[in-house]
């Protein structure tokens, strides 16, 4: 009689995931800040426009000191000392102009996406380039204050105040470049975008007391340009830099007003980001 194949059962060892394989661990945002921040500096250097930001806030002293000077210290003023903010603030304007393009690029590069797809903090990118916008700020800062110390500007103020002048110089082209960054991250044209804001910056320059006194301007037209940022930053580091008394209550708003607007806009940014 035929016996019954007997089946004998088998064994398998289930697939076990070698503890030698290298696990996906998450950097640090120091790291990774630090890490673009490099990238963004180096891509800047090679590209010129460190020696641009260094070299643009001497070319428009130039153009506003000689036209201007004569007849501004008629009065007895030291326009070098008056004139220096402005170009300063001008500066940081240019630095959030140039902002923007640099958002757009990256954009339109897959930058954004490829950094999404890394272990690392979601706001490692923008801090990234914004290391790159205070290192901006600094080099004009420098070109501003070769030119200006040159022709007679001078800090006069404690050391107190002169680290003040040059943190609120800061704060003011980062709060802005914040704000041109969201929009050159989502405009379909940020190079047009970049153009587009020349326009606002020459009429805000123009129109305030950074070249002139407001007493210059016609009546109806000088409630606006006293108040107007550029003006209120501009009497600040004038004051600053001058070892004047500063009621520091309206410099305050607006820094604090435009800093909220540009973390506002990054935040939003940002979002819209992770969920689409």
């Amino acid at each position: 009689m035929a016996t019954a194949p007997v089946f004998e059962p088998t064994t398998s060892e289930p697939a076990v995931a070698s503890l030698d394989a290298p696990s996906r661990t998450s950097v640090g945002l120091v790291a990774a800040t630090s890490t673009l921040a490099l990238q963004k500096v180096t891509a800047a250097v090679r590209a010129g426009d460190a020696i641009f930001a260094f070299l643009s806030p001497m070319v428009f002293f130039v153009c506003f000191y000689v036209p201007l000077h004569r007849r501004f210290e008629v009065g007895g003023g030291d326009y070098a000392q008056f004139l220096t903010p402005i170009i300063l603030l001008q500066a940081g304007i240019f630095t959030a102009i140039a902002a923007t393009q640099v958002a757009g690029d990256d954009a339109r590069a897959g930058v954004r996406e490829r950094m999404m797809s890394l272990p690392i903090p979601r706001v490692a990118p923008i801090l990234g380039r914004m290391s790159w916008v205070v290192t901006r700020l600094l080099i004009a800062l420098c070109g501003g204050l070769v030119i200006g110390y040159s022709l007679g500007f001078r800090f006069k103020g404690s050391i107190l105040a002169t680290l003040l002048f040059v943190v609120l110089m800061v704060v003011f082209g980062l709060a802005l470049s914040l704000m041109t960054d969201a929009v050159g991250s989502v405009a379909s044209s940020s190079l047009a975008v970049a153009s587009m804001l020349m326009i606002p910056q020459l009429v805000l320059v123009m129109a305030s007391t950074g070249l002139v006194p407001a007493e210059s301007f016609p009546s109806w037209i000088q409630p606006f340009v006293r108040n107007q940022p550029l003006s209120v930053f501009a009497d600040a580091l004038r004051a600053l830099s001058s070892g004047v008394h500063l009621d520091p209550t309206a410099v305050l708003c607006w820094a604090v007003g435009l800093l909220a607007a540009g973390a506002l806009a990054a935040a939003a940014i940002g979002r819209a980001q992770v969920t689409r």
